[in-house]
């Protein structure tokens, strides 16, 4: 795949990798971007861990979070 070819892709959990970085927004609000540092076997439950002063955060279905998959740093 390009460079080119690489594009933000908004999933829900069941379609996340740990180690992928992501944007999380939770209705209108943006949580900003961390690292998916965990996740059940069905997606269900995320563990992502964000910077400053809330280092991880577990969401759950009833959050109803979005996740935008970014693409890897080198090819920002």
């Amino acid at each position: 795949m390009s460079t080119s070819e690489m594009t933000e892709l908004t999933v829900d959990g069941s379609a996340l990798l740990r180690g992928q970085e992501v944007r999380v927004r939770v209705g209108s609000e943006n949580l900003g971007t961390g690292i998916v540092d965990d996740l059940s076997e069905d997606g269900t439950m995320v563990w992502i861990i964000f910077g400053g002063a809330t280092p991880r955060r577990m969401f759950i279905p009833e959050d109803k979070a979005q996740y935008t998959v970014l693409p890897p740093a080198s090819v920002r």
